[in-house]
């Protein structure tokens, strides 16, 4: 059978997949650009505001080190923090090394794990959010580290109006292909999380580096509503308060990212997006929809690549995708911590398609937990 009798069918299908791709496009980067528009900020002379940081931790003797001594170097008045640390039945030396900081602060409170209290990141956060004495909350992880401005710049986005605050959280570039993959898809996703919001609707956010108000969070019931799905305790509270109509706010700044190290093995790489992946079941409509609108036309579009040995003229679409993703990740990366060169964006850029249907699948195959 000649393959060429297939040839305007399929070149009638990349046109209209590219013009999809390149209204979702369009609509992307408008967003980007509402995005900076949208976000609020506190006046810099403003009185700086209170915050409880709640971080939850089982057995991460080998990693909660380092966020306690990024914590020490906090540059905030240390008045107006506290940082709740909430085990959560912890067997290793988790515990004890909190312990060992506890001289070095003034505002650092270890919450043990009582035998009696159901287990679980949620409820160990629950019970530190609970005991929280200031009303701005801030949530991030015991494997993650602080910069000395995060409190600083954070203060300034999360304004007297918002109930809700995104931050970046960036991971650290290492070495291997999965670090690198990993990095490149936390950099796809805060750029698409940064679309999303300039148009009112974020998809997404990131327990490492988020905020609410502890008023509201109670009013609403607390991580009961995520309660679905064992991934998911960031993104779907913010479905929940996107849901009753609370004010969303995003912090860009590069000073308050939070980073965090990734997985280097495949098992353990496929494992953790598993798990994240299976939380968009529960997604809203409106984000599941535009997801939908933004990664099914770039998906089309780099399958154009396939039929470059038989149909050689549908690769423009490929070349005009790879080359607007090339131009966006080059433009904006730096502002989101990364540094990746020219040959490894078109690279990663790839894999990263690729791997949105491998962690897809995955994610409704792999049995998981949090720790």
């Amino acid at each position: 059978m000649n393959p060429h009798l297939f040839s305007v069918p399929l070149q009638l299908f990349y046109l209209i997949v590219i013009i999809f791709f390149l209204l979702a496009y369009f609509l992307f980067v408008t967003g980007l650009i509402r995005s900076g528009k949208s976000v609020r900020t506190r006046k810099v002379k403003s009185p700086p505001g209170n915050f409880s940081i709640i971080i939850a931790a089982r057995n991460e003797e080998k990693k909660i080190p380092a966020l306690l001594k990024s914590l020490q170097k906090l540059d905030f008045p240390a008045e107006n923090f506290e940082i709740l640390i909430c085990d959560d039945g912890s067997t290793d030396r988790t515990r004890e090394i909190v312990y060992s900081f506890l001289p070095s602060f003034t505002n650092l409170q270890l919450i043990d794990h009582d035998p009696n209290d159901p287990p679980g990141k949620r409820n160990a956060l629950e019970k530190g959010i609970a005991k929280a004495k200031f009303d701005r909350i801030m949530i991030t992880d015991a494997d993650c580290v602080v910069q000395p401005d995060w409190l600083k710049e954070t203060d300034l986005y999360f304004t007297g109006d918002t109930q809700f605050l995104i931050g970046i959280a960036p991971l650290i570039r290492d070495h291997g292909f999965f670090n690198a993959l990993s990095c490149f898809e936390n950099l796809r996703s805060f750029l698409l999380i940064s679309a999303s919001f300039g148009w009112g609707h974020p998809v997404s956010a990131t327990a490492r580096n988020m905020g609410f108000l502890k008023s509201v969070f109670h009013n609403e019931g607390g991580y009961e509503s995520t309660r679905k799905s064992l991934g998911g305790d960031d993104d779907l509270l913010l479905k929940n308060f996107l849901d009753k109509g609370y004010k969303i706010n995003f912090c860009p700044s590069p000073e308050a990212a939070v980073f965090s190290n990734t997985n280097h093995q495949p098992k353990a790489y496929l494992k953790q997006k598993a798990r994240h992946t299976a939380a968009s079941k529960f997604y809203s409509n409106l984000s599941k929809w535009i997801l939908v609108f933004w990664h099914l036309p770039n998906l089309y579009a780099q399958s154009s690549i396939l039929l470059l040995p038989w149909f050689p003229e549908v690769v423009y679409t490929f070349i005009i995708k790879i080359s607007l993703d090339t131009f966006l990740v080059l433009a904006l990366q730096k502002k989101l911590n990364h540094n990746f060169s020219l040959p490894g964006i078109i690279f990663y850029q790839i894999f990263y398609e690729i791997f949105l249907i491998i962690n897809y699948f995955a994610s409704r195959f792999t049995k998981f937990n949090w720790k």
